[in-house]
């Protein structure tokens, strides 16, 4: 897997100050530490220490599934993880052989950050009843280092009492996102390794050394992880934007000529 990059572009240098220090480790010491607390007092675990693990490091193996996302930008090749997300795994590879993302566009994209695309128009829309939604799957294999590929959440259901409870259910959709990286400062790195109680360790150190973003944890489908194709990562992160802060699309049209489903071998 590709390193993070380093040093701090002034474009990243701007968009840092939307994600915080303080955020980040704020998520970090709850979400990470995997407690979410509700306004009743009662508290529910939904992270497993001993089932937290890094496997997005390791190399894919003959038979894993293998997603090519042909781009205008040029190839990126994505191992999936049907064992520990199966429902987006299922649903992506159907889209895929179906044809839905061909000719899609990456609509949106934070610059250096994450590139978001799969959407049938410019502006982040799809097609009138063509959406698919799967319940969102959390896993602790699975983290938003550099190179994850997630799944968008599409809606969210619940009424008064799971909102205030933070109970909704959460459904992803068709479009998707990768991660590339925030900018690890000094700082940041040593708060993420002094406030990570010993069994998040590896998790912070990981996110130090390969980059991510690390306050998505445990809050979005992850079902994917770049393997071959990090510089067209970088070519769409760091393409020529317009658009208001937060809505930045990119200036000239970047389309997902289609996606493959295949094995590797």
């Amino acid at each position: 897997m590709k390193l993070v990059r380093n040093g701090m572009s002034p474009r990243r240098a701007g968009i840092i100050r939307t994600l915080t220090v303080m955020a980040i480790v704020t998520l970090l010491a709850s979400v990470l530490l995997g407690i979410l607390s509700s306004l009743t007092g009662e508290y529910s675990t939904v992270l497993d220490e001993s089932e937290i693990e890094l496997i997005q490091l390791e190399d894919p193996k003959p038979g894993d599934v293998k997603a090519t996302v042909h781009t205008t930008c040029g190839d990126m090749v994505y191992v999936l993880y049907p064992d520990e997300c199966p429902e987006a795994v299922a649903n992506f590879c159907s889209l895929a052989e179906s044809g839905y993302y061909d000719n899609t566009y990456v609509y949106q994209v934070e610059p250096e950050i994450f590139f978001s695309a799969g959407a049938a128009d410019t502006d982040g829309s799809v097609k009138d009843g063509t959406d698919t939604y799967t319940p969102r799957e959390l896993s602790p294999k699975l983290w938003p280092l550099r190179g994850a590929l997630c799944s968008l959440t599409a809606k969210v259901e619940g009424g008064v009492w799971k909102r205030i409870t933070k109970t909704e259910d959460y459904y992803s959709g068709s479009r998707f996102l990768t991660v590339d990286t925030i900018a690890f400062t000094e700082s940041l790195k040593q708060s993420l390794t002094t406030d990570a109680d010993e069994y998040m360790k590896d998790i912070a150190e990981a996110f130090i050394e390969y980059g991510g973003i690390p306050n998505y944890s445990q809050q979005i489908t992850i079902f994917g992880q770049l393997k071959e194709g990090f510089e067209v990562l970088d070519a769409i992160t760091e393409a020529e934007t317009e658009g208001e802060e937060g809505r930045q699309h990119p200036k000239e049209e970047i389309i997902i000529t289609s996606v493959e489903i295949s094995d590797f071998s």
